[in-house]
C-alpha cells in the first residue's frame, strides 16, 4: 500500500477500544498516523504498529499537549471520551468538564488549523427512545436520555457552529453498539466483551430489564474499514450512522454467545434502567451511498473472530 504522504492523522484517544481499532487500519492504509493518549495509558492494542506511529503522551484537555498533537496534520480523529453512558449520570458535571469543553477548546484550535474534523458520536444513545421495529436515520428526531448521550449531542452542535462560522471542515460518525477483541472485558459497556468474559468465567451476568432490549452490534474490523472510508474522501462532510442496521435482542446475545463459545450463562434479570432505551438500530444507507462501504461481519461472525483469538492466545 502506497504512504500518503501529505495526510498525516492524529487520532485523540487511539490507546483505547475504538481509537486503536481506526489507528491500526489507518496505518495498513498507507496513513502517517499520530496518537495523542493520556501517560500511563495501556499501548499493548498498539503494538502491531509502534514501528509506525508517533505516539505522544498529554492531557486533552491542556492546550499546550494538544497544539503540539496538531502541529502538521491534515486530519483529526476524535476518539477520547471520559464517561460512559452508565457513570455519565453519577457525575454530569464532570461529563460536560472533561468531553464537551475539551472539544469546544480543540474546534477553537482548528479555526486556525484548517484541519478536517472527524468526531466520534454515538448512534445507540443520540436518537433517544424510538419506535421499535424502525431503523434510525441521521434525520430521526434527537431527544438522548442519558448525559452521555446529551453531551455527544452538545458536541455535535458546536461542530456544526465552527463548521458554518469558520468552515472547520468536519465529519461526524454515530456509531452503533461496537465490540470486538479489542475491547476491555471489564469494563461495564460494551455488552458483548462483558457477556463473553463472564460467560468463560462462570460469573453471572446481569441483564437489566426482560431481556428485550435490541441494539445494532458493529465488529470492530467493520467500524475500521468505515472510518477508513471516510478519510479516503477528502470532501466527504455531514452525519453518518455507522452500524449494521440489524438489532439483536439481549437474550438473542445470550444465546449466541452461549452458541460460539459453547457455555451455559449465568443470567440474572435486575429492573431496567430509565437511561436505557428499549430499541435501537441505525439505517446506514446513507455511507453506503456516499462512501460505497458496507459492513461485512454479522454479529455471529464477530463471535466466531473472538473465539477462534481467544483459543489461540498463550
Amino acid at each position: 500500500m502506497p504512504e500518503r504522504k501529505n495526510n498525516l492523522c492524529l487520532v485523540l484517544g487511539g490507546c483505547g477500544f475504538l481509537g486503536s481499532v481506526v489507528t491500526r487500519h489507518l496505518v495498513a492504509k498507507g496513513y502517517h498516523v499520530r496518537v495523542l493518549d493520556k501517560e500511563g495509558q495501556n499501548t499493548d492494542r498498539l503494538k502491531a504498529v509502534f514501528p509506525k506511529i508517533d505516539l505522544q503522551f498529554g492531557d486533552f484537555s491542556n492546550l499546550g499537549d494538544l497544539k503540539r498533537a496538531l502541529d502538521g496534520v491534515t486530519t483529526v480523529l476524535h476518539f477520547i471520551g471520559t464517561t460512559i453512558p452508565q457513570t455519565s449520570m453519577n457525575d454530569i458535571q464532570y461529563d460536560v468538564e472533561t468531553n464537551v469543553l475539551p472539544t469546544v477548546r480543540l474546534l477553537e484550535t482548528l479555526k486556525e488549523k484548517k484541519a478536517r474534523l472527524i468526531f466520534s458520536s454515538s448512534g445507540g444513545t443520540i436518537y433517544g427512545a424510538s419506535e421499535r421495529g424502525v431503523p434510525l436515520s441521521e434525520t430521526s428526531h434527537t431527544e438522548p436520555i442519558s448525559a452521555y448521550g446529551i453531551s455527544k449531542l452538545t458536541i455535535e452542535k458546536f461542530i456544526k457552529l465552527f463548521s458554518i462560522n469558520y468552515d472547520v471542515p468536519s465529519v461526524i460518525l454515530r456509531f452503533s453498539n461496537p465490540f470486538g477483541p479489542s475491547q476491555h472485558p471489564t469494563r461495564p459497556q460494551g455488552a458483548v466483551g462483558v457477556f463473553i468474559q463472564k460467560a468463560l468465567k462462570g460469573e453471572e451476568i446481569v441483564i437489566w430489564g426482560d431481556g428485550s432490549t435490541v441494539r445494532d452490534y458493529l465488529f470492530e474490523e467493520d467500524l475500521g474499514t468505515a472510518v477508513t472510508a471516510v478519510v479516503d474522501n477528502s470532501a466527504l462532510s455531514g452525519i453518518f450512522n455507522v452500524g449494521t442496521g440489524v438489532g439483536t435482542s439481549l437474550k438473542r446475545l445470550i444465546e449466541l454467545v452461549e452458541e460460539s463459545f459453547a457455555v451455559r450463562c449465568k443470567v440474572r434479570y435486575d429492573p431496567e434502567r430509565r437511561f436505557d432505551v428499549p430499541y435501537n438500530v441505525l439505517n446506514i444507507s446513507k455511507i453506503i451511498s456516499e462512501t460505497g462501504w458496507r459492513p461485512q461481519s454479522s454479529l455471529l461472525d464477530g463471535l466466531r473472530v473472538m473465539k477462534t483469538l481467544s483459543e489461540n492466545r498463550p
